[in-house]
């Protein structure tokens, strides 16, 4: 099978060319960018989705199935337009060159973001209501999806609704998370008692290759999550079983922290510079998020990697880049 992979310097991307090509299959891979977060692989070129002359450059490969990872997708510093730029309008371009080159097989990795930050258990039959931007783009680079297949019968599509992904080399929700662990924080928000979804990027990777042999016509979607679902406290004192971490003194109410986060909001929007603490981002680490993928499990995809294992491999890369 030849996989065609948008995004391939991502750090999902990149690591899906190279887990690809390790299993015997050809690979292709597209990203704007030149620089990679980890090794970036050969057959990667550099182009942008958007531009459909970028795209029709591979005309002379045999493509059998794209894995769209390409998207904006960063917290801080991206505008609506860009997001749906990306999002949206490159997943249009994206379908119209499968449609030129009679691509019937599409991978989306979209988002949990699409549901909203759910409070109550969600799984995929849970209301869709999006409540920031990055979710409404990547819903709408669903619904792009949705109408390309609707166009021909024989087509197929996944979609793979991932929470936090956490991995070495991703700076995102985790990174932060783990960074205060090793700076000694002195205090968490709330009780921690309430589910914070995560998925490592090795779990992600295995279901994204058990999907592939169970896709059929129409749409699928599933949600990418680790076993056991657990809470914030629990999740911190994993981390903080690693040496050189640390679990909180105290906590404070979320009101508190609130103001907190402000006071860094200010200094944000002053200085124009991303911070590792802001109101949104204490907001999301107090507020549950709690998904669930039973329905990946029970097509029969069984995960090979726990939590605490990969935890353990993020903390150690983050002590090694400190």
């Amino acid at each position: 099978m030849n996989i065609f992979i948008t995004g391939s310097n991502g750090f999902v991307g990149s690591r899906l060319m190279w887990h690809f090509s390790e299993l015997g299959y050809k690979v292709y891979g597209i990203d704007k960018r030149d620089e990679c977060l980890i090794e970036k692989h050969p057959e990667t070129r550099k182009g942008d989705i958007r531009e459909i002359d970028d795209l029709r450059n591979f005309n002379n490969v045999d493509i059998d199935l794209i894995i769209h990872c390409a998207a904006d997708k960063h917290d801080w510093g991206i505008s609506r337009e860009s997001y749906f730029s990306n999002n949206e309008y490159g997943t249009e371009i994206l379908m119209k060159y499968a449609s030129e080159r009679n691509i019937k097989k599409v991978i989306y990795y979209s988002t949990v973001s699409v549901y909203g930050h759910a409070s109550v258990p969600c799984d995929e039959n849970g209301e869709i209501h999006p409540d920031n931007e990055y979710g409404a783009s990547k819903l709408a680079g669903e619904k792009v999806i949705e109408l390309w297949l609707n166009e021909n019968e024989t087509r197929e599509a996944v979609f793979l609704r991932p929470t936090i992904i956490y991995c070495p080399h991703n700076y995102a929700n985790m990174y932060n998370l783990i960074d205060r662990l090793h700076k000694k924080s002195i205090f968490m928000v709330g009780d921690g008692n309430h589910i914070k979804s995560v998925v490592s990027l090795a779990n992600l990777v295995d279901m994204t290759i058990f999907v592939i042999p169970h896709m059929k016509r129409g749409l699928q979607a599933f949600n990418c999550i680790d076993k056991p679902y657990i809470s914030l406290h629990k999740l911190m004192e994993i981390i903080a079983e690693n040496k050189g971490f640390k679990m909180p003194i105290f906590s404070i109410p979320l009101k508190f922290a609130l103001l907190i986060g402000r006071f860094f909001d200010l200094i944000v929007k002053i200085a124009r510079k991303d911070l590792p603490i802001n109101s949104d981002r204490l907001l999301k680490l107090a507020t549950s998020t709690e998904y669930h993928a039973e329905k990946i499990r029970e097509l029969g995809y069984v995960q090979n990697h726990s939590i605490e294992q990969e935890i353990q491999k993020t903390c150690n890369w983050y002590l090694e880049e400190k």
